[in-house]
Protein backbone atom coordinates (compact mmCIF):
# COMPACT_ATOMS: atom_id res chain seq x y z
CA UNK A 1 0.00 0.00 0.00
CA UNK A 2 2.80 2.47 0.78
CA UNK A 3 4.34 1.86 -2.64
CA UNK A 4 0.99 2.64 -4.25
CA UNK A 5 0.72 5.90 -2.32
CA UNK A 6 4.26 6.85 -3.33
CA UNK A 7 3.31 6.57 -7.00
CA UNK A 8 0.02 8.48 -6.80
CA UNK A 9 0.63 12.05 -7.97
CA UNK A 10 -0.04 14.96 -5.66
CA UNK A 11 -1.65 17.96 -7.31
CA UNK A 12 -2.51 21.38 -5.95
CA UNK A 13 -5.78 22.61 -7.45
CA UNK A 14 -5.92 26.28 -8.35
CA UNK A 15 -9.30 26.58 -6.64
CA UNK A 16 -11.01 24.64 -3.84
CA UNK A 17 -13.35 22.98 -6.32
CA UNK A 18 -13.47 21.39 -9.77
CA UNK A 19 -16.32 22.22 -12.13
CA UNK A 20 -17.54 19.51 -14.47
CA UNK A 21 -19.84 20.63 -17.25
CA UNK A 22 -20.62 20.05 -20.93
CA UNK A 23 -18.34 21.85 -23.36
CA UNK A 24 -21.27 23.68 -24.95
CA UNK A 25 -21.81 25.36 -21.56
CA UNK A 26 -18.35 26.96 -21.55
CA UNK A 27 -18.13 30.70 -21.95
CA UNK A 28 -15.68 32.24 -24.40
CA UNK A 29 -13.35 33.11 -21.51
CA UNK A 30 -13.29 29.63 -20.00
CA UNK A 31 -10.52 27.23 -20.94
CA UNK A 32 -10.84 23.76 -19.42
CA UNK A 33 -7.86 21.90 -17.98
CA UNK A 34 -9.09 18.52 -19.22
CA UNK A 35 -11.81 17.10 -21.48
CA UNK A 36 -13.48 13.76 -20.81
CA UNK A 37 -15.14 11.59 -23.43
CA UNK A 38 -17.41 8.72 -22.40
CA UNK A 39 -16.83 6.06 -25.02
CA UNK A 40 -17.68 2.56 -26.10
CA UNK A 41 -14.84 0.21 -27.16
CA UNK A 42 -14.86 1.32 -30.82
CA UNK A 43 -14.81 5.00 -29.92
CA UNK A 44 -12.10 4.33 -27.34
CA UNK A 45 -9.96 2.65 -30.00
CA UNK A 46 -10.32 5.66 -32.29
CA UNK A 47 -9.40 8.06 -29.46
CA UNK A 48 -6.28 6.03 -28.64
CA UNK A 49 -5.21 6.15 -32.30
CA UNK A 50 -5.87 9.90 -32.42
CA UNK A 51 -3.87 10.53 -29.24
CA UNK A 52 -0.88 8.69 -30.73
CA UNK A 53 -1.25 9.76 -34.35
CA UNK A 54 0.94 12.86 -34.60
CA UNK A 55 2.96 12.53 -31.41
CA UNK A 56 6.30 10.84 -30.87
CA UNK A 57 6.31 7.45 -29.20
CA UNK A 58 3.61 4.88 -28.61
CA UNK A 59 2.82 5.68 -24.98
CA UNK A 60 0.59 8.74 -25.21
CA UNK A 61 -2.29 7.05 -23.41
CA UNK A 62 -2.19 5.48 -19.97
CA UNK A 63 -4.50 3.37 -17.80
CA UNK A 64 -3.39 3.91 -14.21
CA UNK A 65 -4.84 1.95 -11.32
CA UNK A 66 -7.12 3.98 -9.10
CA UNK A 67 -10.61 5.00 -8.13
CA UNK A 68 -13.04 6.45 -10.65
CA UNK A 69 -12.41 10.00 -9.45
CA UNK A 70 -8.65 9.52 -9.77
CA UNK A 71 -9.01 8.52 -13.43
CA UNK A 72 -11.32 11.46 -14.16
CA UNK A 73 -9.47 14.17 -12.25
CA UNK A 74 -6.28 13.33 -10.34
CA UNK A 75 -4.31 11.60 -13.10
CA UNK A 76 -5.54 13.85 -15.95
CA UNK A 77 -4.76 17.02 -13.98
CA UNK A 78 -1.32 15.63 -13.23
CA UNK A 79 -0.80 14.86 -16.92
CA UNK A 80 -1.97 18.36 -17.88
CA UNK A 81 0.98 19.80 -15.95
CA UNK A 82 3.54 17.66 -17.81
CA UNK A 83 5.64 18.80 -20.78
CA UNK A 84 4.33 15.90 -22.89
CA UNK A 85 0.90 15.13 -21.41
CA UNK A 86 -0.86 11.83 -22.02
CA UNK A 87 -4.51 10.87 -22.19
CA UNK A 88 -5.96 8.77 -19.36
CA UNK A 89 -8.39 5.89 -19.81
CA UNK A 90 -10.61 5.59 -16.78
CA UNK A 91 -13.71 4.23 -15.14
CA UNK A 92 -11.92 0.91 -14.79
CA UNK A 93 -12.52 0.89 -11.02
CA UNK A 94 -14.83 -2.03 -10.25
CA UNK A 95 -16.94 -0.12 -7.74
CA UNK A 96 -17.31 2.89 -10.05
CA UNK A 97 -18.37 0.56 -12.86
CA UNK A 98 -20.93 -1.09 -10.60
CA UNK A 99 -22.57 2.19 -9.58
CA UNK A 100 -22.39 3.85 -12.99
CA UNK A 101 -23.66 0.82 -14.93
CA UNK A 102 -27.30 1.89 -14.56
CA UNK A 103 -26.50 5.39 -15.82
CA UNK A 104 -23.88 4.75 -18.50
CA UNK A 105 -24.32 1.11 -19.44
CA UNK A 106 -21.85 -1.78 -19.27
CA UNK A 107 -19.56 -0.88 -22.16
CA UNK A 108 -18.56 2.69 -21.34
CA UNK A 109 -15.09 3.85 -20.27
CA UNK A 110 -13.75 7.36 -19.95
CA UNK A 111 -10.99 8.90 -22.04
CA UNK A 112 -9.70 12.13 -20.52
CA UNK A 113 -7.23 14.39 -22.27
CA UNK A 114 -5.46 17.52 -21.09
CA UNK A 115 -6.69 20.58 -23.00
CA UNK A 116 -3.46 20.84 -25.01
CA UNK A 117 -3.88 17.27 -26.26
CA UNK A 118 -7.53 17.96 -27.05
CA UNK A 119 -6.47 20.94 -29.18
CA UNK A 120 -3.94 18.75 -31.03
CA UNK A 121 -6.70 16.27 -31.83
CA UNK A 122 -9.02 18.99 -33.00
Amino acid sequence: MSRYLEEVPCIQPEKPYIVIKPMESLTAEEKPKVVTFLSDPDQLSALVVLANYARPGIDNVRIPFGAGCASLALYPFHEAAQANPRAVIGLTDISARFYLRKILGRDILSFTVPWTLYEEGE
